[in-house]
Parts: C-alpha cells; sequence; structure tokens
C-alpha cells in the first residue's frame, strides 16, 4: 500500500476477474478482511438474465430493479 492507501491487484487476480482499466469494483469489509468484487454492468445483467424476452414496461422496470439489487450485493 502506498502512503495514500492505494493498493495495486497482481496481474493474475485481475486476469482471473476479467478486470481492466476503468472498470469499477466494489469493496466489502468483511470481519478479517475486504472483498472485492468486480461490478457488473446492470443492463448486461438484466440482458444475461431475460434473453430476448419481449414484455411489458412494468415488467421490464420490475426486472430492471431485481438486475440492480443483483448487482448492488
Amino acid at each position: 500500500m502506498d502512503s495514500k492507501g492505494r493498493i495495486v491487484l497482481p496481474k493474475n487476480v485481475r486476469k482471473k476477474l476479467g478486470l481492466k482499466e476503468g472498470d469499477k469494483v466494489v469493496i466489502t469489509l468483511e470481519k478479517d478482511g475486504i472483498l472485492i468484487k468486480k461490478l457488473e454492468d446492470p443492463e448486461k445483467v438484466l440482458e444475461e438474465l431475460l434473453g430476448d424476452l419481449t414484455f411489458s414496461r412494468e415488467l421490464r422496470r420490475v426486472a430492471e430493479r431485481q438486475a440492480l439489487k443483483e448487482v448492488s450485493v
């Protein structure tokens, strides 16, 4: 860790997580350390969950809220 509190993730860790410059991560405090997870694009998650289904606007809003919850975990 440097004097500003920044850390560098080793290349093999970045590669395993599929992280590249500009990606966002979520850092969660755990009992004995921290957990770092890649923050997924909610629209991409929604698309993966629903595929090419056609549905009403209200159902889309419900699905988007659920996808945002999934990503925010």
